[in-house]
């Protein structure tokens, strides 16, 4: 009886109280499905194909849904044209930036946008296969957990080794990583655990360009007190933010926090894409401050934040790129800095480019020329 009952409880502690001797014991848990398992195969729509693909195709595989939960991601691959060289086509594993959290904004649905598409298309014509990641929660069930950035670092992991397992030998074992804004960020988390997260692939090195670092700093002051910022977009990121909090992270609470205006433009977020939230923000304007009823300076709440947002400034085995631009008023320069600085006191080795006049988005094919020459040195 004794072994019984130690046996089910160990199985079902909740029902420990109540299991009767003679109650079979439930079976345990199946394991978590293993990072990078490729789940299904499908074509993409035409239209969402850049013009440099040759073969491409949507995969759905295994993946972390957020910093502390597994789950799957859909994304892009896509193949340059022509024959395959010897040993196969290296790849780049491309982390879009914000696009918005509804599965409708996914790029594999929709394809990457004015911004991005140039830069796929560049990579392509260089000789790269292009993998990239939806992000879990964009196309698979549920909210993204927006910035977090152990889930979408591990996605853009793991959708490299999902695409060899989906086309073979056509794909080399040698990879970069890449991204702006929010891929920028993810960058980060990737290129710290590329290569223990996918030892049997050969990672080479990241470029990150208009990266939002140290915002565990800067997000939990939000609160009604917050005056008027002049940074285009910070509304449009903290709605992202506080939706995939309140869809995964239930514990936390959000709602509590924000005004009745926060939760409706919240549940806004959950469903429109960033160019339609930022329309709809420019007809109805609304300060960081009128969404929040309470300070967000608290030590639950702290350390989700730290826990998503802040930025690995060590561990990078592999050469890392860093991209910023005096004139970014979307991610100010001065958090780039702040991370370099982090990383110097770590004695990181890393490649700077400090462009003047490009914008946010104007970074990202601003820096393409020395991306590319970056990833030829690395990957030959």
């Amino acid at each position: 009886m004794r072994v019984r009952l130690r046996a089910a409880t160990v199985a079902c502690t909740a029902l420990a109280a109540v299991l009767l001797p003679v109650q079979a014991v439930p079976a345990a848990a199946s394991p978590p499905t293993p990072a990078g398992t490729l789940l299904e195969r499908s074509p993409l729509d035409p239209a969402s194909v850049p013009a440099a693909a040759g073969a491409s195709a949507r995969l759905r595989y295994a993946t972390l849904r957020t910093a502390t939960a597994a789950g799957e991601s859909t994304g892009s691959v896509f193949l340059p044209h022509g024959p395959a060289p010897a040993g196969g086509w290296p790849m780049v594993s491309y982390a879009h930036g914000t696009v918005g959290i509804a599965d409708r904004c996914a790029p594999s649905t929709t394809g990457f946008n004015y911004v991005e598409r140039p830069a796929v298309e560049a990579w392509l014509d260089a000789g790269y296969a292009v993998v990239a990641t939806d992000y879990a929660g964009i196309g698979t069930d549920g909210v993204n957990a927006y910035l977090d950035g152990p889930a979408a670092g591990a996605n853009a992991v793991d959708i490299v080794t999902a695409a060899r397992r989906a086309y073979g030998d056509v794909l080399s074992d040698r990879w970069i990583v890449t991204g702006l804004s929010q891929g920028g960020h993810a960058t980060y988390f990737a290129a710290a655990e590329a290569t223990d997260r996918a030892p049997d692939l050969d990672y080479r090195g990241a470029v990150t360009v208009g990266a939002p670092t140290h915002l565990e700093n800067l997000f939990p002051l939000a609160g009604p007190a917050v005056p008027p910022l002049p940074m285009p977009g910070l509304v449009n990121f903290s709605l992202f933010t506080l939706a995939g909090i309140d869809d995964q992270r239930p514990e936390v609470d959000i709602r509590r926090y924000l005004t009745p205006a926060g939760i409706d433009l919240m549940e806004r977020a959950k469903v429109t894409c960033s160019v339609e939230l930022g329309q709809y923000l420019r007809a109805h304007p609304v300060t960081i401050g009128e969404l929040f009823t309470d300070t967000l300076w608290n030590d639950d709440v702290r350390a989700v934040l730290q826990q998503m947002l802040t930025a690995p400034t060590s561990g990078f085995d592999r050469p890392l790129r860093v991209v910023h631009s005096l004139a970014d008023t979307t991610v100010p320069i001065p958090l780039t800095w702040a991370q370099l600085a982090d990383m110097d006191a770590h004695g990181v080795r890393y490649e700077y480019q400090q462009l003047v006049t490009e914008d946010h988005t104007g970074s990202l094919m601003a820096s393409m020329p020395a991306a590319v020459d970056f990833a030829g040195r690395v990957l030959e």
